[in-house]
């Protein structure tokens, strides 16, 4: 933020503010150090969670600014050492490690506080620049009081506008992490899942019961699914959310009907399971293979995979098609049901409850 300063001829006190000593700034330095980690994580993780071409050229930017004002801060501490600043209506002293500045306050042309968060004193023929990030608080704020605001109403809206900013981003980041690794919301455009989920339904998924996945990021191999923290695997019944092999850009929805170790076949329009027929009140339809050129999924389940399959079994392309579902695909399981397009509109909520 840019601020501009003046003296304040009405104040008559004199005031003594100096920098921290070495362990604190060393400690706001690594904590400073840890934002920009964090913030680095947080690019990498929106872009990969939401795939907009600019979130790198935005977040790259933050982290530019954040890393050059960290550097800046570093060097005039290196620079100055334990600065002392003494401030009164004569003038404003700085004293460093090696010298000793005085600025008579009717030879100051200006003050300002620069977008490095810089306290800079001018005058004609030279100036000094001080770091303010590294101040206590308190001290920042007396050193700032004791000056007028050249522009007070543009200091107030850039602050605002700062904090507005600032809580609208680390909101973002927050509500990502919950879409990503706690709860999503889906929309459900095809009759696949009829009769259970109807075109136009919009539900909420879960993923807490399978545990987490993080998703495939800058230096990673595959998404990382976090299983040790699942309450349980996938059972059959379940409706999951998953990407389907060899599909990075869109989610599927269907039942898990079978998991692995599973005996799978299909005959007289019906799924059996280890030799016993599935009992599937659920289902639309017969299931068969027909539209389908390979029997993709006769005999057991490999290990770490499972079968997937639509209700609407005549009108649904799933395991049948693309084959096993990997348990790494899974994004998690259909939770609650909460409305549905056509009857929203018609003040019609009975569309509405858990998802089974």
């Amino acid at each position: 933020m840019l601020q501009y300063l003046a003296l304040n001829k009405q104040n008559t006190d004199t005031i003594q503010i100096n920098l921290p000593d070495n362990i604190f700034i060393i400690r706001l330095m690594l904590k400073r150090i840890g934002y920009l980690i964090l913030l680095i994580y947080s690019t990498i993780f929106l872009a990969v969670a939401i795939p907009f071409e600019a979130t790198y050229a935005i977040g790259g930017f933050l982290c530019c600014i954040f890393l050059l004002r960290i550097i800046n801060d570093f060097i005039k501490w290196k620079k100055f050492g334990n600065v002392s600043i003494s401030i009164s209506p004569s003038g404003i002293t700085v004293t460093t490690k090696n010298e000793t500045y005085h600025f008579n306050a009717k030879d100051i042309t200006y003050l300002e506080v620069n977008p490095f968060s810089n306290f800079v004193i001018r005058e004609r023929h030279r100036s000094l620049s001080l770091p303010l990030m590294l101040l206590h608080k308190e001290d920042r704020e007396k050193l700032l009081n004791y000056f007028l605001d050249m522009s007070p109403k543009r200091t107030v809206m850039f602050k605002k506008i700062w904090e507005m900013f600032d809580a609208i981003l680390v909101a973002f980041i927050l509500a990502m992490h919950i879409r990503q690794f706690i709860i999503q919301a889906y929309y459900i455009p095809t009759g696949s899942m009829e009769d259970t989920l109807l075109v136009g339904d919009h539900l909420m998924a879960e993923k807490i019961t399978y545990g987490p996945t993080i998703p495939r990021m800058i230096g990673m191999e595959a998404p990382v699914h976090l299983s040790f923290l699942s309450i349980r695997g996938v059972q059959r019944g379940d409706i999951i959310i998953f990407r389907p092999p060899n599909e990075e850009d869109k989610d599927f929805i269907k039942r898990c009907i079978a998991v692995e170790g599973d005996d799978v076949h299909i005959e007289d329009g019906a799924v059996w399971i280890n030799g016993v027929k599935l009992d599937e009140p659920y289902v639309k339809g017969t299931t068969s293979y027909r539209g389908f050129s390979e029997k993709r999924i006769e005999g057991i389940v490999p290990k770490g995979m499972i079968v997937a399959m639509g209700d609407n079994r005549e009108n649904s392309y799933d395991s049948r098609g693309f084959g096993y579902v990997s348990l790494d695909r899974i994004k998690g399981k259909a939770f609650i049901l909460y409305w549905n397009t056509d009857n929203i509109k018609r003040l019609d909520f009975s569309r509405f409850g858990l998802i089974k």
